[in-house]
């Protein structure tokens, strides 16, 4: 039997992840029996100096698989960003796990044209920063021909998937002010593409949104991000819990954390409940 665990945006840098955090999570995975983690993208900005040794610690206690999101891409050529892509794990005999990267054509924010998501893009996202050659569109492209053909010659398996950016139009940001941010969250194609297959489970995250198990054509949709420290559920079980420290001004998230972060008491109370938002965000399979 193995105890599989899908992981995603953890971001180990700007979460400051170090010795404890690390014992942390591997005590959550001894504690759950998990013989198998899957890191679903966004480990950090940094893949040679930070999330492959990170990974290379964790690979002494359990099996480690990764895909890639777009922060990890950050210092990758191209050739890298390909070779990490599409990697197929047995689970059983019957069951595969299949972690692609995925990426974005724009189409989850069509009021705004192909130029116009490029312009907004290089004005105010991260991925500016990531040197691809070809365009969005096209990148996702060529992926949706490669997903099929691997799917296509996997029918007689049950697939499920890791990858990291959004497969489904149910999980955008509806905000009206966040709502051109979704042009770079994913593809519908995707979904599209797994309903033609056996694909039964599919787990994502990039948008830092924790959400309940749901179902779409018959496929289940797991998202449980660890996401950034500001966003944890413990940082807001705190805040509630001690509103005479947080100003009248405070209200976005960035200013709520800063006023806390290096507070004794508010470390503590992360230091105690640590185990408890690394387990919230794991999405666990049992396969015999």
């Amino acid at each position: 039997m193995t105890r599989l665990a899908i992981m995603s945006d953890l971001h180990i840098d700007l979460n400051h992840f170090g010795r404890y955090e690390e014992n942390c999570l591997l005590q959550v995975l001894n504690e759950k029996g998990i013989d198998h983690l899957h890191f679903a993208g966004d480990i950090s900005n940094h893949f040679y100096e930070t999330t492959l040794p990170f990974m290379l610690k964790l690979k002494e206690h359990v099996r480690i698989t990764y895909n890639l999101g777009n922060h990890d891409m950050l210092d990758l050529s191209e050739e890298a960003i390909s070779e990490a892509d599409f990697k197929c794990s047995p689970l059983n005999d019957t069951t595969m796990l299949l972690a692609f990267h995925g990426w974005y054509d724009y189409s989850f924010f069509s009021e705004m044209d192909e130029a116009g998501n490029l312009r907004f893009k290089k004005q105010f996202w991260f991925d500016r920063r990531i040197k691809r050659p070809n365009s969005d569109p096209q990148i996702t492209e060529a992926i949706c021909i490669k997903l099929e053909q691997i799917l296509k010659s996997n029918s007689d398996k049950r697939i499920i998937v890791a990858m990291h950016f959004v497969p489904h139009q149910a999980f955008l940001l509806t905000y009206p002010k966040l709502r051109p941010f979704n042009a770079f969250l994913g593809s519908p194609k995707f979904h599209q593409i797994f309903t033609k297959y056996s694909v039964t489970d599919v787990v994502f995250g990039h948008n830092h949104r924790r959400i309940k198990v749901q179902k779409y054509d018959g496929i289940l949709y797991h998202s449980r991000p660890l996401g950034y420290s500001k966003e944890w559920r413990l940082t807001n079980d705190f805040l509630k819990a001690n509103p005479q420290l947080i100003s009248p001004t405070a209200w976005t998230p960035n200013k709520r954390f800063a006023a806390i972060h290096k507070n004794e008491n508010f470390l503590a109370y992360k230091a105690t409940h640590l185990k408890e938002e690394l387990a919230s965000a794991m999405t666990i399979f049992e396969i015999d």
